[in-house]
Protein backbone atom coordinates (compact mmCIF):
# COMPACT_ATOMS: atom_id res chain seq x y z
CA UNK A 1 0.00 0.00 0.00
CA UNK A 2 1.12 3.77 -0.88
CA UNK A 3 2.33 5.60 2.20
CA UNK A 4 -0.06 8.72 2.97
CA UNK A 5 2.75 11.04 1.35
CA UNK A 6 3.03 9.10 -1.69
CA UNK A 7 -1.02 9.52 -1.89
CA UNK A 8 -0.99 13.31 -1.49
CA UNK A 9 1.82 13.59 -4.42
CA UNK A 10 -0.46 11.69 -6.55
CA UNK A 11 -3.53 13.67 -5.22
CA UNK A 12 -1.39 16.69 -6.76
CA UNK A 13 -0.90 15.19 -10.15
CA UNK A 14 -4.08 13.34 -10.36
CA UNK A 15 -6.77 14.25 -13.10
CA UNK A 16 -9.89 15.55 -11.86
CA UNK A 17 -11.80 13.05 -12.96
CA UNK A 18 -9.62 10.50 -10.19
CA UNK A 19 -9.36 13.36 -7.60
CA UNK A 20 -12.31 11.32 -5.73
CA UNK A 21 -11.13 7.95 -6.18
CA UNK A 22 -7.66 9.68 -4.51
CA UNK A 23 -9.43 11.23 -2.05
CA UNK A 24 -10.98 8.05 -0.84
CA UNK A 25 -7.88 6.35 -0.46
CA UNK A 26 -6.37 9.06 1.63
CA UNK A 27 -9.63 8.78 4.08
CA UNK A 28 -9.38 5.11 4.71
CA UNK A 29 -5.72 4.90 4.62
CA UNK A 30 -3.85 4.03 8.03
CA UNK A 31 -1.90 6.51 8.69
CA UNK A 32 -4.43 9.40 8.58
CA UNK A 33 -4.87 9.17 12.19
CA UNK A 34 -1.54 9.49 13.16
CA UNK A 35 -0.89 11.75 10.91
CA UNK A 36 1.32 14.98 12.05
CA UNK A 37 3.19 18.45 11.09
CA UNK A 38 3.38 19.22 7.52
CA UNK A 39 1.81 15.86 6.64
CA UNK A 40 -1.37 16.35 8.64
CA UNK A 41 -1.95 19.63 6.71
CA UNK A 42 -1.61 18.46 3.50
CA UNK A 43 -4.19 15.63 4.72
CA UNK A 44 -6.92 18.27 5.95
CA UNK A 45 -6.44 19.94 2.93
CA UNK A 46 -6.83 17.56 1.02
CA UNK A 47 -10.07 16.57 2.40
CA UNK A 48 -11.40 19.41 2.52
CA UNK A 49 -11.29 19.39 -2.00
CA UNK A 50 -13.86 16.85 -1.12
CA UNK A 51 -16.70 19.17 0.43
CA UNK A 52 -18.26 16.69 2.58
CA UNK A 53 -19.38 17.39 5.60
CA UNK A 54 -18.00 14.50 7.33
CA UNK A 55 -14.37 15.28 6.03
CA UNK A 56 -14.38 18.77 7.91
CA UNK A 57 -14.51 17.89 11.44
CA UNK A 58 -11.43 15.24 10.53
CA UNK A 59 -9.92 18.24 8.87
CA UNK A 60 -9.34 20.34 11.39
CA UNK A 61 -8.01 18.06 13.72
CA UNK A 62 -5.28 17.51 11.26
CA UNK A 63 -4.83 21.03 11.34
CA UNK A 64 -5.20 21.67 14.27
CA UNK A 65 -1.82 19.10 15.15
CA UNK A 66 -0.74 20.88 12.41
CA UNK A 67 -0.57 23.92 14.33
CA UNK A 68 0.83 22.60 17.48
CA UNK A 69 3.90 21.06 15.56
CA UNK A 70 4.22 24.72 14.65
CA UNK A 71 3.19 24.46 10.51
CA UNK A 72 2.96 27.68 9.09
CA UNK A 73 -0.54 28.99 8.22
CA UNK A 74 -2.06 25.53 9.68
CA UNK A 75 -4.04 27.54 12.73
CA UNK A 76 -5.84 29.78 10.29
CA UNK A 77 -7.17 26.60 8.88
CA UNK A 78 -8.14 24.54 11.71
CA UNK A 79 -10.30 27.95 12.45
CA UNK A 80 -11.35 28.70 9.08
CA UNK A 81 -12.86 24.42 9.47
CA UNK A 82 -13.79 24.98 12.32
CA UNK A 83 -16.22 27.94 11.81
CA UNK A 84 -17.44 25.69 9.19
CA UNK A 85 -18.20 23.19 11.50
CA UNK A 86 -19.91 25.16 13.86
CA UNK A 87 -22.27 26.76 11.60
CA UNK A 88 -22.94 23.68 9.85
CA UNK A 89 -24.46 22.42 13.15
CA UNK A 90 -26.23 26.01 13.41
CA UNK A 91 -23.74 27.26 16.21
CA UNK A 92 -21.61 30.34 16.45
CA UNK A 93 -18.66 29.92 14.74
CA UNK A 94 -15.42 30.09 17.27
CA UNK A 95 -13.50 32.91 15.44
CA UNK A 96 -15.53 34.63 12.91
CA UNK A 97 -13.83 33.75 9.31
CA UNK A 98 -17.03 32.60 7.90
CA UNK A 99 -18.60 35.28 5.37
CA UNK A 100 -21.10 34.26 3.29
CA UNK A 101 -22.85 36.11 0.59
CA UNK A 102 -25.91 37.20 0.28
CA UNK A 103 -27.58 39.94 -1.88
CA UNK A 104 -23.94 40.63 -2.85
CA UNK A 105 -23.52 41.28 0.87
CA UNK A 106 -20.58 39.68 2.72
CA UNK A 107 -22.01 38.79 6.00
CA UNK A 108 -20.36 37.67 8.71
CA UNK A 109 -22.96 34.76 11.19
CA UNK A 110 -22.82 35.12 14.50
CA UNK A 111 -19.82 34.38 16.74
CA UNK A 112 -19.15 32.68 19.83
CA UNK A 113 -18.35 35.82 22.20
CA UNK A 114 -16.15 33.89 24.91
CA UNK A 115 -13.38 33.04 21.94
CA UNK A 116 -10.66 35.97 22.79
CA UNK A 117 -9.02 37.37 20.49
CA UNK A 118 -6.11 36.40 21.91
CA UNK A 119 -7.02 33.28 20.56
CA UNK A 120 -7.22 33.99 17.13
CA UNK A 121 -4.21 35.86 17.30
CA UNK A 122 -2.61 32.81 18.94
CA UNK A 123 -3.65 30.83 15.50
CA UNK A 124 -2.66 33.64 13.09
CA UNK A 125 -5.71 35.44 12.61
CA UNK A 126 -6.74 38.90 13.01
CA UNK A 127 -8.76 40.11 15.12
CA UNK A 128 -12.60 40.15 15.45
CA UNK A 129 -13.02 43.63 14.59
CA UNK A 130 -10.14 43.73 11.69
CA UNK A 131 -11.47 40.21 10.55
CA UNK A 132 -15.63 42.05 9.87
CA UNK A 133 -13.96 45.08 8.58
CA UNK A 134 -12.18 43.79 6.36
CA UNK A 135 -15.85 42.10 4.93
CA UNK A 136 -17.00 45.28 5.57
CA UNK A 137 -14.19 46.50 3.26
CA UNK A 138 -14.99 44.50 0.77
CA UNK A 139 -18.77 44.87 0.40
CA UNK A 140 -18.19 48.72 0.27
CA UNK A 141 -15.89 48.27 -2.16
CA UNK A 142 -18.11 46.29 -4.09
CA UNK A 143 -21.01 48.66 -4.28
CA UNK A 144 -19.12 51.08 -5.73
CA UNK A 145 -17.62 48.45 -8.77
CA UNK A 146 -21.47 47.97 -9.05
CA UNK A 147 -22.02 51.69 -10.15
CA UNK A 148 -19.49 51.42 -12.74
CA UNK A 149 -21.64 48.45 -14.14
CA UNK A 150 -25.15 48.01 -15.40
CA UNK A 151 -27.29 45.36 -14.15
CA UNK A 152 -26.89 43.23 -10.91
CA UNK A 153 -25.51 40.01 -9.82
CA UNK A 154 -26.92 37.12 -11.62
CA UNK A 155 -29.88 35.84 -10.04
CA UNK A 156 -30.54 38.89 -7.96
CA UNK A 157 -33.70 41.19 -7.95
CA UNK A 158 -31.84 44.01 -6.43
CA UNK A 159 -27.96 44.79 -4.38
CA UNK A 160 -26.30 47.73 -3.01
CA UNK A 161 -24.84 50.37 -4.83
CA UNK A 162 -22.53 53.51 -2.95
CA UNK A 163 -21.40 56.32 -4.56
CA UNK A 164 -19.97 57.88 -1.22
CA UNK A 165 -22.76 60.60 -0.95
CA UNK A 166 -21.71 63.67 1.25
CA UNK A 167 -23.33 65.05 3.85
CA UNK A 168 -24.55 68.06 1.90
CA UNK A 169 -25.72 66.02 -0.83
CA UNK A 170 -28.34 64.37 1.06
CA UNK A 171 -29.45 66.87 2.69
CA UNK A 172 -30.16 68.86 -0.17
CA UNK A 173 -31.87 65.90 -1.58
CA UNK A 174 -33.84 65.44 0.78
CA UNK A 175 -35.27 68.97 1.22
CA UNK A 176 -35.64 68.84 -2.38
CA UNK A 177 -37.45 65.56 -2.22
CA UNK A 178 -39.62 65.91 0.81
CA UNK A 179 -39.37 62.40 1.00
CA UNK A 180 -36.89 59.79 2.91
CA UNK A 181 -36.97 57.38 -0.33
CA UNK A 182 -36.10 58.52 -4.37
CA UNK A 183 -35.58 56.77 -7.29
CA UNK A 184 -32.39 58.00 -9.69
CA UNK A 185 -32.88 55.36 -12.89
CA UNK A 186 -32.91 52.60 -11.25
CA UNK A 187 -31.51 52.90 -8.14
CA UNK A 188 -33.19 53.91 -4.94
CA UNK A 189 -32.00 55.67 -2.12
CA UNK A 190 -33.38 55.66 1.29
CA UNK A 191 -31.94 58.56 4.06
CA UNK A 192 -32.69 58.49 7.72
CA UNK A 193 -31.31 60.15 10.85
CA UNK A 194 -29.98 57.91 12.85
CA UNK A 195 -27.00 57.63 15.23
CA UNK A 196 -26.90 53.48 14.67
CA UNK A 197 -27.51 51.24 11.43
CA UNK A 198 -31.23 50.89 10.32
CA UNK A 199 -32.82 47.96 8.01
CA UNK A 200 -34.95 49.41 5.49
CA UNK A 201 -37.86 46.57 5.90
CA UNK A 202 -39.55 44.37 5.02
CA UNK A 203 -37.90 44.43 1.33
CA UNK A 204 -34.23 45.53 1.78
CA UNK A 205 -33.03 43.88 5.39
CA UNK A 206 -29.17 45.23 4.70
CA UNK A 207 -28.18 47.82 6.98
CA UNK A 208 -27.33 51.24 6.00
CA UNK A 209 -24.13 52.97 5.93
CA UNK A 210 -23.07 56.00 8.19
CA UNK A 211 -22.53 59.47 5.78
CA UNK A 212 -22.31 61.51 8.67
CA UNK A 213 -22.89 61.06 12.41
CA UNK A 214 -26.55 60.99 12.60
CA UNK A 215 -26.78 60.44 8.92
CA UNK A 216 -27.56 57.03 7.56
CA UNK A 217 -28.31 55.76 4.05
CA UNK A 218 -28.78 53.25 2.12
CA UNK A 219 -28.83 52.13 -2.03
CA UNK A 220 -30.00 49.52 -4.42
CA UNK A 221 -30.19 48.82 -6.97
CA UNK A 222 -33.56 47.55 -8.62
CA UNK A 223 -34.64 45.03 -11.35
CA UNK A 224 -38.14 47.03 -12.85
CA UNK A 225 -37.80 49.35 -10.12
CA UNK A 226 -39.95 52.21 -11.80
CA UNK A 227 -43.11 49.35 -11.95
CA UNK A 228 -42.04 49.19 -8.18
CA UNK A 229 -44.47 49.72 -5.12
CA UNK A 230 -42.50 49.58 -2.22
CA UNK A 231 -43.87 50.09 1.50
CA UNK A 232 -40.60 50.81 4.30
CA UNK A 233 -39.82 51.15 7.49
CA UNK A 234 -36.47 52.04 9.18
CA UNK A 235 -35.72 49.13 11.59
CA UNK A 236 -33.45 50.32 14.72
CA UNK A 237 -30.15 47.01 14.29
CA UNK A 238 -29.05 47.77 17.87
CA UNK A 239 -30.52 49.03 21.22
CA UNK A 240 -33.81 48.84 23.02
CA UNK A 241 -35.76 49.87 20.06
CA UNK A 242 -34.36 46.89 17.45
CA UNK A 243 -35.57 44.69 20.69
CA UNK A 244 -39.03 46.35 20.71
CA UNK A 245 -39.80 46.41 16.81
CA UNK A 246 -43.23 45.59 15.86
CA UNK A 247 -44.53 45.59 12.57
CA UNK A 248 -47.70 48.01 12.08
CA UNK A 249 -47.68 51.65 10.69
CA UNK A 250 -44.75 52.08 8.06
CA UNK A 251 -42.20 54.94 7.40
CA UNK A 252 -43.19 55.64 3.81
CA UNK A 253 -44.18 53.96 0.61
CA UNK A 254 -42.49 54.65 -3.03
CA UNK A 255 -44.25 53.99 -6.21
CA UNK A 256 -42.84 54.19 -9.45
CA UNK A 257 -43.99 55.78 -12.06
CA UNK A 258 -45.10 52.79 -13.82
CA UNK A 259 -46.31 50.87 -10.91
CA UNK A 260 -50.21 49.98 -10.92
CA UNK A 261 -51.76 53.15 -9.86
CA UNK A 262 -52.90 53.16 -6.66
CA UNK A 263 -56.13 52.34 -5.43
CA UNK A 264 -58.33 54.84 -3.20
CA UNK A 265 -59.00 53.46 0.15
CA UNK A 266 -62.04 54.34 2.37
CA UNK A 267 -61.82 55.26 6.16
CA UNK A 268 -63.83 54.67 7.09
CA UNK A 269 -65.57 52.01 5.00
CA UNK A 270 -68.66 52.85 3.73
CA UNK A 271 -70.01 49.21 3.79
CA UNK A 272 -69.87 47.97 7.88
CA UNK A 273 -66.40 45.68 9.44
CA UNK A 274 -67.52 44.13 12.72
CA UNK A 275 -66.19 41.16 14.64
CA UNK A 276 -67.95 38.35 16.26
CA UNK A 277 -66.79 35.15 18.92
CA UNK A 278 -67.58 32.35 17.03
CA UNK A 279 -67.33 29.37 19.47
CA UNK A 280 -66.01 26.14 17.69
CA UNK A 281 -66.27 22.92 18.64
CA UNK A 282 -63.24 21.43 15.87
CA UNK A 283 -60.75 23.97 17.45
CA UNK A 284 -62.07 23.30 21.11
CA UNK A 285 -62.25 27.63 21.98
CA UNK A 286 -63.81 30.53 20.50
CA UNK A 287 -62.51 31.96 17.61
CA UNK A 288 -62.71 35.92 16.26
CA UNK A 289 -63.97 36.62 13.20
CA UNK A 290 -64.01 39.81 11.23
CA UNK A 291 -66.52 40.62 8.78
CA UNK A 292 -66.62 42.83 5.89
CA UNK A 293 -70.29 43.70 4.80
CA UNK A 294 -70.48 45.85 1.45
CA UNK A 295 -72.45 49.07 1.22
CA UNK A 296 -76.20 48.35 1.26
CA UNK A 297 -75.53 45.00 2.80
CA UNK A 298 -77.53 45.21 6.04
CA UNK A 299 -78.45 41.30 6.30
CA UNK A 300 -82.34 41.97 5.95
CA UNK A 301 -82.36 39.40 3.53
CA UNK A 302 -83.50 41.73 0.41
CA UNK A 303 -81.74 40.55 -2.98
CA UNK A 304 -79.78 37.78 -4.17
CA UNK A 305 -77.16 36.60 -1.75
CA UNK A 306 -73.59 37.72 -2.66
CA UNK A 307 -70.45 35.95 -3.35
CA UNK A 308 -68.66 35.26 -0.27
CA UNK A 309 -64.52 35.27 0.55
CA UNK A 310 -63.70 32.98 3.64
CA UNK A 311 -60.03 34.25 4.46
CA UNK A 312 -57.54 33.68 7.07
CA UNK A 313 -55.97 36.32 9.10
CA UNK A 314 -58.50 37.96 10.27
CA UNK A 315 -56.77 40.25 12.64
CA UNK A 316 -55.45 41.85 9.73
CA UNK A 317 -58.23 42.24 6.99
CA UNK A 318 -59.09 45.80 7.95
CA UNK A 319 -56.56 47.27 5.60
CA UNK A 320 -58.04 45.20 2.95
CA UNK A 321 -61.60 46.25 3.59
CA UNK A 322 -60.77 49.78 2.84
CA UNK A 323 -59.39 48.95 -0.36
CA UNK A 324 -62.33 46.60 -1.35
CA UNK A 325 -64.76 48.91 0.18
CA UNK A 326 -63.37 51.94 -2.15
CA UNK A 327 -63.35 49.62 -5.36
CA UNK A 328 -66.98 48.41 -4.65
CA UNK A 329 -67.70 51.74 -4.20
CA UNK A 330 -65.97 53.03 -7.51
CA UNK A 331 -67.20 50.28 -9.77
CA UNK A 332 -63.81 48.29 -9.78
CA UNK A 333 -65.33 45.14 -8.15
CA UNK A 334 -68.69 43.56 -7.35
CA UNK A 335 -69.72 43.60 -3.68
CA UNK A 336 -69.06 40.93 -1.79
CA UNK A 337 -69.10 39.86 1.81
CA UNK A 338 -65.32 38.73 3.17
CA UNK A 339 -65.29 36.35 6.40
CA UNK A 340 -62.01 36.38 7.83
CA UNK A 341 -60.92 34.74 10.39
CA UNK A 342 -58.06 35.48 13.13
CA UNK A 343 -54.89 33.57 13.28
CA UNK A 344 -54.59 32.24 16.47
CA UNK A 345 -51.54 34.21 18.21
CA UNK A 346 -48.18 32.72 18.71
CA UNK A 347 -47.47 30.90 22.37
CA UNK A 348 -45.61 29.36 23.97
CA UNK A 349 -46.40 26.18 21.65
CA UNK A 350 -44.64 28.14 19.17
CA UNK A 351 -46.16 29.57 15.66
CA UNK A 352 -49.39 27.88 15.75
CA UNK A 353 -51.01 29.72 13.13
CA UNK A 354 -48.70 27.90 10.74
CA UNK A 355 -49.26 24.60 12.50
CA UNK A 356 -53.32 25.30 11.47
CA UNK A 357 -53.16 26.93 8.11
CA UNK A 358 -50.28 24.18 6.53
CA UNK A 359 -50.25 20.29 6.42
CA UNK A 360 -47.47 18.48 6.62
CA UNK A 361 -46.51 20.02 10.15
CA UNK A 362 -49.20 19.06 12.58
CA UNK A 363 -51.55 16.91 11.71
CA UNK A 364 -54.28 17.20 14.10
CA UNK A 365 -54.21 20.54 14.58
CA UNK A 366 -54.49 21.01 11.02
CA UNK A 367 -57.35 18.83 10.45
CA UNK A 368 -58.84 20.50 13.34
CA UNK A 369 -58.76 24.41 11.63
CA UNK A 370 -59.95 22.94 8.25
CA UNK A 371 -63.15 21.43 10.22
CA UNK A 372 -63.64 24.79 11.62
CA UNK A 373 -62.65 26.84 8.70
CA UNK A 374 -64.35 24.76 5.96
CA UNK A 375 -67.46 23.75 7.96
CA UNK A 376 -68.12 25.73 10.99
CA UNK A 377 -67.38 29.29 9.88
CA UNK A 378 -69.29 28.70 7.03
CA UNK A 379 -72.46 27.10 8.54
CA UNK A 380 -72.03 30.29 10.84
CA UNK A 381 -71.99 32.56 7.57
CA UNK A 382 -74.91 31.13 5.44
CA UNK A 383 -77.23 31.51 8.64
CA UNK A 384 -76.01 34.88 9.91
CA UNK A 385 -75.41 36.70 6.60
CA UNK A 386 -76.77 35.45 4.13
CA UNK A 387 -74.17 35.03 2.01
CA UNK A 388 -74.15 32.52 -1.38
CA UNK A 389 -73.97 28.67 -1.15
CA UNK A 390 -73.36 28.68 -4.34
CA UNK A 391 -69.81 27.05 -5.56
CA UNK A 392 -68.73 29.39 -7.65
CA UNK A 393 -69.34 32.00 -5.54
CA UNK A 394 -67.24 31.15 -3.26
CA UNK A 395 -63.57 31.70 -2.56
CA UNK A 396 -61.06 30.61 0.03
CA UNK A 397 -58.25 33.82 0.30
CA UNK A 398 -54.93 34.06 2.05
CA UNK A 399 -51.20 35.44 1.89
CA UNK A 400 -48.11 34.11 3.02
CA UNK A 401 -48.75 31.34 5.23
CA UNK A 402 -52.37 32.08 4.62
CA UNK A 403 -51.42 31.41 1.02
CA UNK A 404 -51.00 28.22 1.35
CA UNK A 405 -53.58 27.53 3.45
CA UNK A 406 -55.95 28.37 0.81
CA UNK A 407 -54.21 26.52 -2.01
CA UNK A 408 -54.29 23.52 0.58
CA UNK A 409 -58.19 24.11 0.84
CA UNK A 410 -58.85 24.76 -2.69
CA UNK A 411 -57.11 21.48 -3.45
CA UNK A 412 -59.06 19.39 -0.47
CA UNK A 413 -62.42 21.29 -0.95
CA UNK A 414 -62.96 21.59 -5.13
CA UNK A 415 -66.32 21.01 -4.28
CA UNK A 416 -67.02 24.18 -2.08
CA UNK A 417 -64.67 26.69 -3.25
CA UNK A 418 -65.38 27.75 -6.61
CA UNK A 419 -62.21 29.81 -6.31
CA UNK A 420 -58.90 30.17 -4.47
CA UNK A 421 -56.99 33.78 -4.09
CA UNK A 422 -53.39 32.52 -2.83
CA UNK A 423 -50.77 35.71 -2.80
CA UNK A 424 -47.34 35.12 -2.07
CA UNK A 425 -47.53 31.74 -0.92
CA UNK A 426 -44.22 29.65 0.70
CA UNK A 427 -44.81 26.64 -0.26
CA UNK A 428 -44.72 25.19 -4.16
CA UNK A 429 -46.35 22.19 -5.77
CA UNK A 430 -44.88 19.03 -4.71
CA UNK A 431 -45.44 15.66 -5.23
CA UNK A 432 -48.36 15.83 -2.74
CA UNK A 433 -50.28 18.23 -4.87
CA UNK A 434 -53.23 17.05 -6.43
CA UNK A 435 -54.77 19.17 -8.56
CA UNK A 436 -57.82 18.25 -10.91
CA UNK A 437 -58.12 20.37 -13.88
CA UNK A 438 -61.54 19.37 -14.13
CA UNK A 439 -62.66 19.84 -10.93
CA UNK A 440 -60.25 22.46 -8.92
CA UNK A 441 -61.42 26.05 -8.62
CA UNK A 442 -59.85 28.60 -10.38
CA UNK A 443 -56.64 29.82 -8.59
CA UNK A 444 -55.94 33.76 -8.41
CA UNK A 445 -51.99 33.80 -8.03
CA UNK A 446 -50.01 36.73 -7.11
CA UNK A 447 -46.23 37.84 -5.73
CA UNK A 448 -43.91 40.05 -5.70
CA UNK A 449 -40.26 39.97 -7.36
CA UNK A 450 -38.52 41.34 -4.16
CA UNK A 451 -39.48 38.62 -1.84
CA UNK A 452 -37.08 35.72 -2.52
CA UNK A 453 -38.59 32.28 -1.48
CA UNK A 454 -42.38 33.67 -1.61
CA UNK A 455 -41.83 34.59 -4.99
CA UNK A 456 -40.11 31.41 -6.26
CA UNK A 457 -42.82 29.05 -4.60
CA UNK A 458 -45.82 31.32 -6.21
CA UNK A 459 -44.34 31.41 -9.35
CA UNK A 460 -44.24 27.35 -9.25
CA UNK A 461 -47.61 26.88 -8.40
CA UNK A 462 -47.92 29.06 -11.69
CA UNK A 463 -45.87 26.87 -13.75
CA UNK A 464 -47.10 23.78 -12.38
CA UNK A 465 -50.72 24.84 -13.18
CA UNK A 466 -49.97 26.03 -16.94
CA UNK A 467 -48.45 22.81 -17.27
CA UNK A 468 -51.74 20.70 -15.82
CA UNK A 469 -54.30 23.04 -18.01
CA UNK A 470 -56.10 24.00 -15.03
CA UNK A 471 -57.44 27.62 -14.71
CA UNK A 472 -55.60 30.22 -13.39
CA UNK A 473 -54.08 33.95 -13.31
CA UNK A 474 -50.66 34.90 -12.02
CA UNK A 475 -50.00 38.57 -10.79
CA UNK A 476 -46.57 39.46 -10.54
CA UNK A 477 -45.75 43.05 -8.93
CA UNK A 478 -42.18 44.44 -8.28
CA UNK A 479 -42.99 44.53 -4.04
CA UNK A 480 -42.04 42.67 -1.16
CA UNK A 481 -43.39 40.80 1.05
CA UNK A 482 -45.71 43.71 1.77
CA UNK A 483 -49.25 44.00 2.84
CA UNK A 484 -49.66 46.83 0.40
CA UNK A 485 -49.53 44.57 -2.92
CA UNK A 486 -52.08 41.93 -1.30
CA UNK A 487 -54.98 45.07 -0.57
CA UNK A 488 -54.46 46.29 -3.96
CA UNK A 489 -54.85 42.85 -5.59
CA UNK A 490 -57.66 41.28 -3.84
CA UNK A 491 -60.11 43.89 -5.88
CA UNK A 492 -58.58 42.81 -8.99
CA UNK A 493 -59.43 38.82 -8.45
CA UNK A 494 -62.72 40.04 -7.03
CA UNK A 495 -63.50 41.38 -10.74
CA UNK A 496 -62.17 38.63 -12.09
CA UNK A 497 -64.21 36.00 -10.17
CA UNK A 498 -67.00 37.37 -9.37
CA UNK A 499 -67.57 40.35 -11.81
Amino acid sequence: MPSLAELLDGLDAADPMDIDRHLLDIRDHPEIDGADGALALRAARALLLSGLYPDLPVAAGLARRAHEAGVADAGVLYAETADKVAAINGQPQPYGTLVVEHQGELVQPPVDPSVSDDERLALGLPTLADITAAANNETRNRARQRTREKGLPPGEPFARVWRDPTEQQLRDRLTAEGSQAWADGDELTFVIESASPVAVTPVFPIPSWEVAEGLQALTVRVERLAEAVITYTFQPLSGEQAMSFRRGSHDGRFRGPDAPPELPSNDPVKGSLFEHSLESAALGEPRTIAVYRPPGNDGSGDGAPLPVIYSTDGNMFAAYARRLDAAIENGLCPPVVVVAAHAAPADHRGNIRALEYLPGFDDRRFDAHQRFFVDELAAWAEAELGVSTERDQRAVFGCSDGGGHALATGMLHPHRFGHVMAYSTGVPPDGQTQWDPATAPMAHLCAGTLEGGFYQATQMWAFHLERIGAAHHFTERVSGHDLIQWCEELPNAVARAFG
